[in-house]
């Protein structure tokens, strides 16, 4: 799927120079930049789970947190595209 997105100039200026300086397109560095935000909201829902279950199951959130760390680290990476 393709859609255009506007930008205010401030904003597209200083992606281009990022860009530039890395010596990748606009483009890239945008999808890179959602496919990152995509990837964090996981983590924060993902998150906001383990806390949940760990109030559940009387665990220490911090063990509920490794363990989803574990988990998370043994599956395959996610691609949002």
């Amino acid at each position: 799927m393709s859609a255009q997105v506007e930008i205010d100039e401030q904003r597209r200026h200083a992606l281009e120079q990022f860009a530039r300086r890395r010596k990748t397109s606009v483009r890239r560095v945008l999808e890179r930049a959602v496919d990152e935000f995509m990837e964090r909201a996981d983590d924060e829902e993902l998150l906001i789970q383990s806390s949940t279950q760990a109030r559940r199951t009387h665990l220490r959130e911090g063990d509920a947190s490794l363990a989803v760390r574990e988990w998370r680290n043994r599956r395959p990476l996610k691609k949002h595209r």
